[in-house]
């Protein structure tokens, strides 16, 4: 009697202590991916519930889930990560403002896109040219934290307006010109202390060799002027299209 007695305590006990043990599915172990990424398997699968239903404790899918959909949805790849802004990734040095005004950061760039790599290289510019011709049509970010531009273009029967408050919204307004065969585009902008004639004709003018070999057209600025009040004015700049 004594004898089952004690082994019914040493059960208990035994029960207790994997009960108090933490789970496999919550043990936090952050590893470092063949790409160089930081991850923890055991965390995202227990933080984000619909990811492990669908793929379980399978580390390689989990992580291939966080870089293709993950990272755009801000889930954290370990306990107590924090995406930087593009200001703090800035000030670290690693993004840069390529020659037609793009922020692009290749160290990001080539840690998220080991399949680049493979065939482009570590080369910051051929990277980039990846990115303009291929990633950015993928959905591929630039930069972490990455927001492309949601600018619209107005059209009319003879061209096209572009309201534009940042750097992005101009990129964005003459390559969609080039993209919709518009011949006349006017750039649009209340000066916020951000944008100037010089540098909206400079942004235009930094896309002619990439419109030339996307779409075979020769962009040129024929006007850019800034009026109305001195506290408030306007920046208006037009923009030639020839295909």
């Amino acid at each position: 009697m004594k004898k089952i007695f004690v082994k019914i305590i040493l059960t208990a006990a035994s029960v207790l202590f994997l009960t108090m043990l933490p789970s496999s599915k919550a043990q936090a172990i952050v590893k470092t991916m063949p790409d160089g990424g930081l991850f923890d398997a055991s965390f995202y699968a227990a933080t984000y519930d619909d990811v492990y239903k669908a793929f379980g404790m399978n580390e390689a899918l989990l992580y291939q889930h966080y870089l293709l959909c993950g990272i755009k949805e801000k889930r954290l790849p370990y306990a107590g990560y924090v995406y930087p802004t593009a200001e703090e990734l800035a000030a670290q040095g690693t993004i840069i403002t390529m020659p037609d005004g793009v922020l692009f950061d290749p160290v990001y760039y080539a840690a998220k896109n080991p399949d680049v790599v493979k065939v482009f290289g570590l080369v910051p510019e051929n990277l980039y040219a990846h990115y303009l011709y291929c990633g950015a049509a993928e959905g591929r970010l630039p930069y972490e934290g990455a927001k492309p531009s949601e600018l619209k273009l107005e059209f009319s029967t003879t061209f096209a307006m572009a309201h534009c408050v940042t750097e992005a919204d101009v990129i964005s307004a003459v390559r969609q010109a080039a993209m919709y065969r518009v011949t006349d585009l006017r750039i649009m902008s209340v000066w916020q202390g951000r944008l100037s004639v010089e540098g909206t004709t400079a942004l235009v003018n930094a896309q002619a060799t990439y419109l030339k070999t996307a779409y075979g057209v020769t962009v040129k600025v024929t006007d850019a002027t800034m009026y109305g009040l001195a506290t408030n004015p306007t920046i208006d700049v037009r923009v030639s299209l020839k295909f």
